[in-house]
């Protein structure tokens, strides 16, 4: 439904860019259409599941900025097409960073694994050594 959406958005905006005549009209379309285009990244990153609030403002930005440019108020749609895309950006970011975020505590958990079992290797191997020691040691009979 969504995509939907903004596919009949993608189109109104299309149709506003042709039929724009002034420069601060032309300026709100192509931030829109930017805003757009940033929300896809954003959502690209999985920002809709690490970063749903501002995805979300994003989205509702954008939604009512398209609106406003439709109801010839392009500075106020403007104004709103750049926050929705700065939003997106920031969701984008938060999603990338949560991301790495688990990222490196599975690291963090997989490399303590590994010093455990080095650290059970070592104690094993002077185990070893040292019982070799002494059966060296015992006279033979």
């Amino acid at each position: 439904m969504k995509q939907i959406v903004m596919m009949v958005s993608l189109g109104i905006i299309m149709v506003l860019m042709g039929f724009g005549c002034g420069s601060t009209n032309q300026l709100a379309t192509e931030t829109i259409y930017d805003a757009a285009a940033q929300i896809e990244v954003a959502r690209a990153a999985n920002a809709r599941n690490l970063a749903t609030q501002e995805l979300a403002d994003a989205e509702q930005m954008l939604a009512r900025s398209e609106e406003l440019l439709s109801a010839g108020q392009e500075t106020e749609a403007y104004r709103l097409g750049m926050r929705a895309q700065l939003k997106a950006r920031i969701a984008e970011a938060v999603a990338i960073a949560t991301r790495m975020e688990v990222d490196a505590d599975g690291a963090e958990e997989a490399l303590e694994l590994k010093l455990r079992a080095a650290a059970s290797a070592h104690r094993d191997l002077e185990q070893a050594e040292q019982e070799l020691e002494e059966l060296q040691s015992t006279p033979e009979d």
